[in-house]
């Protein structure tokens, strides 16, 4: 028996522009826009996850596997509604360590 891969992440900074959301409202919306733009079998290979996110100042951070990051990218990019509100996602930076983005995500606008 082999031993399963493991998950090689990226961590993503991002932005909402859009109405003010909560955590679990964007999560959901968020996860039900990827399921639509990747299927099921490409969002469990893209191993997307909401690990943060700030209300006050509107930024979190998104982890996915590392061959994904591109398409998670675009997937970003291209999303311009959450939950029927028109809402962008703006990406910041991208890490392979989520230490760096959290030192990032603190410093003011």
């Amino acid at each position: 028996m082999t031993k399963a891969r493991a998950l090689k992440k990226r961590y993503i900074l991002f932005e909402l522009r859009g109405p003010q959301m909560d955590e679990e409202p964007l999560k959901r919306a968020l996860y039900s826009e990827a399921l639509k733009f990747f299927g099921e079998l490409g969002l469990s290979y893209a191993a997307l996850k909401l690990v943060s996110f700030e209300k006050t100042r509107m930024r979190g951070i998104l982890r996915c596997e590392r061959d994904y990051l591109d398409k998670v990218l675009g997937f970003l990019a291209l999303l311009c509604s959450l939950d029927g509100a028109e809402s962008r996602i703006v990406s910041l930076k991208s890490s392979g360590s989520l230490k760096s983005l959290v030192e990032v995500s603190t410093q003011p606008r």
